[in-house]
């Protein structure tokens, strides 16, 4: 059964992840920014030179992602095949509309996720700098 309306899908309503799915992300947003903060303390304590918190932008990319797929309740690679998992399993969505929703949300999410990413690297930069 579709979570959304036929005619046109609700931003409120249309999502493709369910509470289990919901945990991964939160789980590997978290793990991800755990990682890249672990990381950034690792070059500081080795005086690495600033240019080398530039690794850090696909880990923090990664954490943000995962936290905001998260709270968007809708996965990125879900939305770009037309599918879900509502916690019964991968089902395909019939309603372009909803596809077509979910796609311009996974968008959002990439972009939203890229300039968090970006934002944490930068100021890992910056303190790799005042430090």
């Amino acid at each position: 059964m579709s979570q959304v309306s036929k005619s046109s899908p609700s931003p409120e309503v249309c999502f493709n992840i369910g509470p289990k799915e919901r945990q991964k992300r939160l789980i590997i947003g978290l793990a991800a920014v755990a990682v890249g903060v672990g990381a950034f303390v690792a070059l500081r304590a080795e005086s690495a030179p600033w240019w080398a918190n530039l690794a850090l932008l696909p880990i923090f990319f990664a954490g943000a992602g995962g936290l905001i797929q998260w709270r968007e309740k809708t996965c990125m690679a879900f939305a770009m095949r037309g599918v879900r998992n509502l916690d019964g399993g991968v089902e395909a969505i019939a309603d372009e509309a909803e596809k077509q929703a979910l796609r311009e949300r996974a968008a959002r999410i990439r972009s939203t996720s890229l300039a968090a990413g970006g934002l944490a690297t930068a100021l890992a930069i910056l303190l790799s700098l005042i430090g």
